[in-house]
């Protein structure tokens, strides 16, 4: 007669399934109350005209993300994204409440970010943003875009969002940053750069001043409007 199965290793396949059902289960339920985060959060990354209502329609969202401590890059990432583009909405200025709150949102939300994904090169440039619009410090700022870099050396979307970052740090923590600005300026020039070249737009004063030391021949012209 043929031998049954073990009742043990039954035990052990109805455990996997169950554990398997319950993985499924929670990555459904995930993407239900969160997957709205992902394509808003896209579509202001390649600077798609975004609706400012859909922003702000999603920033409960992206709170939420932040109060369940879910840690899923794709949750934690966007919903970071339009946190920051909530913050660019306001007008510290004429509505100086409204900017504080999402402000300190945003701030929360970096943290959170940052304890789930700490390697995060793409994170701690972010975080460095939000420092820059609500008050530089320059070895404050030196210490995120390092940090960026550090996790995120030659990583194509990263690298061109630092390489845009420059045009908007003040010349203190520009000289903080040199070191770290010629790193970004090797990638840059270097064969592997030439595709990034191509849709560059043209060094601001503080990496143009760097890549004429120790790149003069690297040319980042103009595109045609």
């Amino acid at each position: 007669m043929p031998r049954g199965r073990s009742p043990a290793l039954v035990g052990i396949l109805v455990l996997l399934s169950i554990f398997v059902l319950w993985i499924s289960a929670t990555q459904i339920s995930l993407f239900v109350r969160y997957g709205a985060l992902a394509p808003l959060a896209s579509r202001l990354e390649a600077g798609t005209p975004t609706a400012t209502q859909a922003i702000l329609d999603l920033v409960p969202v992206a709170e939420a993300v932040r109060d369940a401590g879910v840690c899923q890059t794709v949750f934690v990432k966007s919903g970071f994204t339009i946190l920051l583009a909530a913050l660019d909405i306001e007008n510290q200025d004429n509505g100086y409440d409204a900017w504080a709150t999402a402000m300190q949102r945003a701030e929360a939300f970096g943290r959170h970010a940052l304890g789930c994904l700490p390697t995060n090169g793409d994170l701690w440039l972010k975080l460095a943003r939000l420092h820059q619009a609500t008050g530089e410090q320059p070895l404050e700022i030196f210490q995120l875009v390092n940090n960026s870099q550090l996790y995120a050396p030659s990583e194509p979307h990263v690298l061109a969002a630092r390489y845009a970052f420059y045009g908007h740090l003040t010349d203190a923590s520009l000289k903080f940053l040199d070191g770290t600005i010629a790193n970004d300026v090797r990638a840059i020039c270097s064969e592997s750069g030439n595709d990034m070249r191509r849709v560059l737009a043209p060094p601001s004063q503080g990496v143009k001043r760097v890549m004429d030391e120790l790149q003069p021949g690297c040319v980042i012209p103009p595109k045609p409007i």
